[in-house]
């Protein structure tokens, strides 16, 4: 899942973390919650001996956080595109040198030696997906390709919609609806993204960027609309199928979930012995069927099922422009950001 970077965040964060046990053959892997397929878990674990550890976090500025305070016992983290370089400049993950681990070459080339890890010494893909909205179309059956929708809502949407409540998710999304490069370091563009903001919220009913109270919510009909993730999205859909995802003429955020090792991981072969696991085309399947997200292995698509395949989710339409435009901003830039929260939250 898409997750963006801010100091406010990170100030709320800042709690006591709970420490993680480490014994041999264990990993302790750290990830949003439901964010690996139980199957596959079991399926490693049976194969290796190696018993998993799974703890969870609820946002980006969680996780920097708690790698900060010493990464808790963690092998393996998951994280965002964005956060990448800035773990990196932290001193919070090890060079992996991912190369070597067997199945580096299943990676699609895309995504091998990215933008947010140039030399591939500290990551591997998980999985990717977009960020756009969702609607009931039981409520609201209209025309829903822009992202007026979310932040102008038609009548039968006020008052029955969720915003995420993270600071750059939600910036994100306001930011490509007005065309403001997200890590703008113009106040005046930015006045633009708390405008669009501020005109949302009194038709906002919950702040939540819980990806599975997000999807619940959207079943039992307690929303009809929602920023949203396209694999929760998909999951939403699968168990009503009135919810639809949209994709705006504007353009999608499109995002990369990366698998790294924190500094000090007690357990680097595991992580290893994990990664490579994750490398292989039945494992990185297995993730695609039960989250609804897009992997990066090829090869994998020969154990991804017909009707995952052919999910609107995950099938962008023809000419469906994708913004890969997440990237660890300046001071400068996050300091705007964290002004348009805390002035939106007044």
């Amino acid at each position: 899942m898409k997750k963006f970077l801010s100091t406010t965040g990170v100030v709320l964060a800042c709690v006591a973390p709970a420490m993680v046990a480490h014994a041999a053959g264990t990993l302790n892997l750290y990830t949003w919650s439901g964010y690996v397929a139980p199957d596959l878990i079991a399926q490693f674990q049976q194969q290796t001996g190696i018993k998993v550890n799974i703890d969870n976090y609820d946002s980006a500025e969680t996780l920097l956080a708690k790698l900060k305070q010493g990464g808790a016992g963690y092998d393996i983290a998951v994280s965002g595109q964005e956060m990448v370089p800035v773990l990196v400049r932290e001193g919070l993950i090890q060079k992996i040198d991912a190369t070597s681990i067997p199945g580096y070459n299943n990676i699609d080339a895309r995504f091998r030696k990215p933008q947010w890890d140039p030399s591939g010494d500290y990551s591997v893909p998980y999985v990717w997906g977009t960020m756009n909205f969702a609607v009931d179309t039981g409520a609201y059956n209209g025309d829903i390709n822009s992202w007026k929708v979310l932040f102008d809502p038609p009548a039968q949407l006020r008052g029955k919609l969720n915003m995420f409540d993270s600071a750059n998710d939600a910036i994100a999304l306001a930011a490509l609806y007005v065309g403001v490069p997200f890590c703008s370091e113009d106040p005046k563009q930015m006045q633009k993204v708390l405008d669009v903001l501020k005109q949302q919220k009194p038709f906002v009913k919950t702040y939540s960027s819980k990806a599975g109270a997000i999807r619940e919510s959207m079943v039992s009909g307690e929303i009809a609309m929602s920023a949203i993730w396209s694999g929760t999205a998909q999951r939403a859909t699968d168990l009503r199928r009135s919810i639809r995802y949209a994709y705006p003429k504007e353009g999608s955020v499109a995002w990369v979930d990366n698998v790294v090792v924190p500094k000090g991981a007690p357990d680097l072969e595991n992580a290893k012995k994990f990664i490579a696991f994750l490398l292989t085309p039945k494992a990185a399947a297995m993730n695609t069927n039960f989250l609804k997200y897009q992997n990066a292995i090829d090869g994998s698509d020969a154990y991804v099922a017909n009707d995952v395949k052919g999910a609107p989710a995950m099938s962008p339409p023809a000419g469906t422009k994708l913004v890969f435009e997440q990237q660890a901003c300046s001071v400068a830039a996050i300091r705007l950001h964290d002004r348009v929260w805390t002035d939106l939250l007044k």
